[in-house]
């Protein structure tokens, strides 16, 4: 019982697995913070509105929700803000 029991587990967590990447979603987990610079014209408000689980961090699942939705463009990269000009470089 033990054994068939484990058995299904793991054909279940692999599943899980191959499910989670075929969509093809990024490694996101924005703050409030990180994302109002990677969208400066965002609101506090939208912030909870794209984080659906309220759980204070937009995971990469509530962000192509988001995209999805209208909500918010797609950032390029999928992680950060793209830079309007290059930085300095540091000395």
């Amino acid at each position: 019982m033990f054994k068939k029991t484990m058995t299904s587990i793991a054909a279940l967590a692999f599943m899980t697995g191959i499910a989670t990447a075929q969509m093809g979603a990024t490694d996101i987990a924005w703050t409030m913070e990180d994302f109002m610079i990677a969208f400066p014209e965002a609101t506090p408000e939208l912030f909870d509105e794209v984080d659906t689980n309220n759980d204070g961090v937009i995971d990469s699942f509530e962000y192509e929700a988001a995209v999805e939705a209208g909500l918010i463009d797609p950032v390029e990269g999928g992680e950060t803000a793209p830079l309007e000009e290059e930085p300095a470089p540091l000395d």
